[in-house]
C-alpha cells in the first residue's frame, strides 16, 4: 500500500485517479472486542467532527443561478439510505440496513443535506468492523469549491496518520479519492465529488490488523466510483 505523510499528491492515472482528495473505510481486525471498540468510537467521532462530512442533495430551484450555486438538476433525497447505491460495494461487503437508524435530512435556505450511516459485514472470510457513511449536500448560496479543495489536499491532518490523495476524473466538476491510515489499526477511504453546488461524499472506515488487513484504496476505488455514478443518476432523475 502506497502512503505518504501529510498533504501528499499523486500523478494522474487515466480515468480513475491522480492527485488531491478527502477521507474513508473497509474490513479488518480479528473481530469486535471491547478494546477495539473503545478506540474505534473516538477515532470515528473525531474524524467525522473534524472533516465536516456527508450531505444531502437539494431540490430543483426556479430562476437563474450562478455557476457557484447551480443545482445541476439534483433533487433532495428524503432517505439517502434508500437512494444511495451499494450494488458495487456489495461484491466485498454485506450492507446491514438498520430501520432504527434512518438517514438524516437537513433543510435550510442556505444548504440542504442528507446523510446515511450503515454497517458493512466483510465477505470472503475477513473479520473486522466496517462502516459506510454517505452524505450529499446542496450549497444554495455560496461557492463550496475552495473549502472542498482544501479538505481534499489536507487529508493528512489527523495526528499520527498517513494519507494518500488522488484526483478522480470523469466524475462531477472535481472528485478525489483519499485513503487515511490511523495508527495501523483504522483505514478510512473517502470518495468526494463536487458538481456545481452539489457535494457528494462516501466514506468506508475499516478496522485493520495483520491477520485481517483492510481493503486498500485501489481495491475500493472502482466500486465507490460505480456506486457514486448510480447514486448521482438517481438523485438527478
Amino acid at each position: 500500500m502506497n502512503t505518504s505523510p501529510q498533504q501528499p499528491s499523486a500523478p494522474d492515472a487515466g480515468s480513475a485517479a491522480s492527485s488531491p482528495a478527502p477521507p474513508p473505510y473497509s474490513p479488518a481486525g480479528p473481530g469486535p472486542s471491547a478494546a477495539p471498540r473503545r478506540l474505534w468510537i473516538p477515532v470515528l467521532a473525531g474524524a467525522v467532527a473534524a472533516s465536516v462530512f456527508w450531505g444531502g442533495f437539494l431540490a430543483l430551484m426556479d430562476g437563474p443561478r450562478s455557476a457557484a450555486t447551480d443545482t445541476r438538476g439534483y433533487k433532495v433525497s428524503t432517505d439517502l439510505c434508500k437512494d444511495a447505491s451499494t450494488e458495487a460495494l456489495g461484491s466485498l461487503f454485506t450492507v446491514k440496513d438498520d430501520d432504527d437508524r434512518p438517514g438524516a435530512v437537513l433543510r435550510h435556505d442556505a444548504m440542504d443535506r442528507s446523510e446515511c450511516y450503515r454497517d458493512l459485514e466483510p465477505k470472503k472470510g475477513r473479520g473486522g468492523m466496517v462502516t459506510l457513511n454517505t452524505m450529499v449536500t446542496l450549497h444554495k448560496q455560496s461557492d463550496r469549491t475552495p473549502e472542498f479543495i482544501a479538505e481534499a489536499e489536507s487529508a493528512g491532518y489527523i495526528p499520527g496518520s498517513k494519507a494518500t490523495v488522488k484526483k478522480v476524473t470523469d466524475l462531477g466538476d472535481r472528485a478525489y479519492l483519499v485513503s487515511v491510515d490511523i495508527d495501523k489499526t483504522i483505514r478510512m477511504t473517502t470518495l468526494s465529488v463536487l458538481d456545481g453546488g452539489a457535494e457528494y461524499w462516501v466514506k468506508v472506515t475499516q478496522s485493520s490488523s495483520d491477520e485481517a488487513p483492510a481493503y486498500d484504496a485501489d481495491q475500493l476505488q472502482p466500486l465507490l466510483v460505480k456506486d457514486a455514478k448510480a447514486t448521482i443518476a438517481e438523485l438527478k432523475s
